[in-house]
């Protein structure tokens, strides 16, 4: 269905306007284009469900080189690529905090200093091991223990000679290590107090026991230089110096540090060795067990193995060397000031670890980039461009020449062919070939601007029938008041176009203006295509209801009889039911329609439709000789009836009303119209 009214009038005039009609061969360009209009349509609402998802970095770190390759993800970055970025180990961790910690520094060189005293304690305590380790070693234990053996030997040896050498002496012991202590402490007391200044032992005629204070007898003197004779000797030397040899083995061992002194060294260095079960602390107490059994068992058998400590010992060097490194970076840092740098790879790494974490959500946004991606590529195979182009040269061979020679045909069916108005191909969009209305030889200005009102609408009109009508298929017609602010030369050539195309289509035509019905009425008569007339009424309920034909636009015998049997039948009802108040309104209509029906009686029947009002035309031809037929009496009863019922349509002085007629009276009148249009038609016949 196609629809004018102002507004439409206005798009052909003051806009680019597409031609309804295409030829086949435009109408699959124009379906191929709209397929793809839908189908990238369709692709843009999928595209919608792949909004992004991809956390958003920390604004702190979108600067550092993670940062800017997070913000970079194409579709095309590989699994390798986000592998290298994303990766994360135990290290990365320590070096966040090693930088956190020298960041944090306030004293560089103060920190540099503890490290390396830390290192000195946990090199300390590397020494302590190692030495204690090499101390007792399996080796030299069995060479200790040899030592001890000799040890044994040699006093074994010592004994066997005292043995001998005192065999007749009153009191058994001699030789073994109490008598030995005794002896020596009896050395000291003579040569410190009893007998300063003297050999020991003293053996003058006047000298006494150191022991037992007694003067010494021959024998005594000779038993006591047998005494010495034996402590001096080879085989006490030799006892001797075996026991040394042990001792200083012994010693060389040193001593092993206890827990408490151990917890101590290891708070110093920094170094963990909490509860009984540390590796140290284990290490320690096995080692002490091994230096006291030295001097109980006789193999190193019987000694407690050594657990391993390799592990420790890698771990203490490893701590040490880390003192180090720190302590090195805090040398630095104290002698330069490297803190934007360290900033800057403090923040590298937290935002590596940070894409570490959202390992999953790039590969999920790598994902779909590469979906949209997809789908971009088939969206740019739905560019209509091309096809646009294409369009636009067959139009110009099968739409703008037909089209403008419609437009110019259009313009002279409706009497308008003087504006010089013509009608150009302007450009192509998307497939839609758009026309432009412009004024021939005209340099500038709008067509509102110079055309006036009535032939502004005459040229919208023009060039909407030029468009509608290059259809293949007739579809309705809707006109909106045609030729509402037209010229009145242009008036009846706007009707007779109308009516002409009502031929092989519906036309439908809204208007309020009499004179366009009458035309219509008088053309479409002329056309032999006599227009339907339905009045459409705004009721209370609303605008737009249906209703009858009006009195003008009937026949005045169809009127005349519709008053008669419908109108007069309900007034006559409700006179009789409801009484006078009910009836007078309706009575007064009967009267009113009854007065334009004697108007219409006298231009159509009595005047043989001569003339008429809003009409510009006099149709005599058949018609005039009827005017002969008109009698006087003919004259009187329609000067009468005009007479009568002019009173109901006038206002009355209120000293002399005048009464509604009766429904008898009504009947009467209408009833004595009738008989006159019957005799009247008999007598022109």
């Amino acid at each position: 269905m196609d629809i004018f009214d102002t507004e439409c009038g206005r798009v052909y005039l003051e806009s680019e306007n597409e031609v309804t009609y295409e030829p086949p061969t435009l109408l699959f360009f124009s379906d191929l284009i709209a397929v793809c209009e839908q189908v990238a349509r369709r692709i843009d609402n999928k595209m919608e469900m792949y909004a992004s998802k991809k956390p958003r970095m920390p604004a702190e770190l979108a600067d550092t080189d993670a940062g800017k390759w997070y913000s970079s993800l194409r579709a095309k970055t590989s699994a390798a690529e986000v592998t290298t970025h994303t990766e994360w180990a135990a290290e990365d961790d320590r070096s966040i905090a090693e930088l956190e910690r020298r960041l944090a520094e306030k004293a560089p060189a103060d920190r540099a200093r503890e490290l390396l005293a830390k290192k000195k304690h946990v090199e300390d305590i590397v020494q302590g091991i190692e030495d204690h380790l090499i101390k007792l070693s399996d080796e030299n234990c069995r060479r200790i223990l040899g030592l001890k053996k000799d040890k044994l030997i040699r006093h074994e040896a010592a004994q066997a000679v005292a043995t001998k050498a005192f065999s007749g002496a009153p009191l058994d012991g001699i030789g073994t290590e109490a008598w030995k202590l005794l002896w020596e402490h009896a050395r000291r007391y003579s040569e410190g107090h009893a007998y300063p200044g003297q050999v020991f032992p003293h053996l003058a005629t006047d000298a006494k026991c150191v022991l037992c204070q007694q003067p010494l007898s021959v024998d005594a003197r000779e038993r006591l230089a047998s005494f010495e004779d034996f402590v001096k000797g080879q085989a006490e030397k030799d006892a001797k110096a075996a026991d040394k040899a042990f001792e200083d083995a012994m010693t060389a061992i040193g001593d092993i540090p206890t827990d408490q002194a151990i917890k101590t060294k290891c708070d110093a260095a920094g170094v963990a060795c909490e509860g009984g079960t540390a590796p140290i602390v284990t290490l320690m107490e096995v080692l002490r067990q091994r230096k006291a059994k030295l001097l109980e068992v006789e193999s190193e058998d019987d000694l407690p193995n050594v657990p391993n400590c390799t592990p420790l010992l890698q771990e203490l060097k490893k701590k040490a060397s880390e003192y180090a490194e720190a302590a090195k970076k805090y040398q630095e840092d104290a002698a330069s000031d490297a803190r934007p740098q360290l900033q800057g790879q403090l923040r590298e790494l937290k935002a590596r670890k940070w894409l570490s974490e959202q390992r999953d959500a790039i590969k999920v946004e790598i994902e779909r980039l590469q979906a949209v991606d997809r789908l971009n590529e088939a969206r740019r195979l739905t560019d209509t461009r091309g096809l646009s182009r294409k369009k636009g040269e067959l139009a110009e061979e099968l739409i703008t020449d037909a089209f403008v020679q419609r437009f110019r045909d259009e313009l002279t069916a409706l009497g308008a062919s003087r504006i010089k108005v013509e009608l150009v191909k302007k450009r192509v969009d998307r497939g839609h070939v758009l026309h432009e209305l412009r004024l021939a030889n005209a340099g500038s200005g709008t067509l509102r601007d110079i055309l006036s009102e009535g032939e502004y609408r005459i040229v919208s009109l023009a060039a909407f029938l030029a468009d509608v009508t290059g259809k293949l298929q007739p579809a309705p017609f809707v006109f909106d008041d045609p030729i509402s602010s037209l010229d009145q030369d242009f008036e009846e050539a706007v009707v007779l176009r109308l009516v002409r195309l009502s031929a092989d289509r519906q036309v439908i035509i809204f208007t309020h203006r009499i004179s366009l019905l009458v035309l219509l009425q008088e053309y479409g008569k002329r056309e032999g295509r006599e227009p339907k007339v339905t009045c459409v009424r705004r009721e209370a309920w609303g605008t737009g209801e249906a209703g009858d034909t009006p009195l003008f636009a009937k026949r005045p015998e169809r009127v005349l009889n519709a008053l008669l049997n419908e109108n007069l039948a309900r007034a006559r009802k409700a006179h009789d039911e409801q009484g006078q108040e009910a009836y007078a309104p309706l009575a007064k209509g009967i009267c009113s329609d009854f007065r334009i029906l004697l108007e219409r009686m006298i231009e159509c029947e009595l005047l043989a439709d001569v003339v008429q009002r809003f009409r510009r035309a006099v149709n005599t031809q058949g018609k005039l000789d009827k005017l002969a037929r008109i009698t006087a009496e003919d004259c009187r009863l329609f000067d009468y009836l005009m007479t009568k019922y002019s009173r109901y349509e006038h206002s009355q002085p209120n000293e002399a009303p005048v009464a509604l007629p009766t429904p008898d009276e009504l009947k009467e009148d209408m009833e004595k119209l009738r008989d006159w249009r019957s005799a009247f038609v008999e007598r022109l016949s």
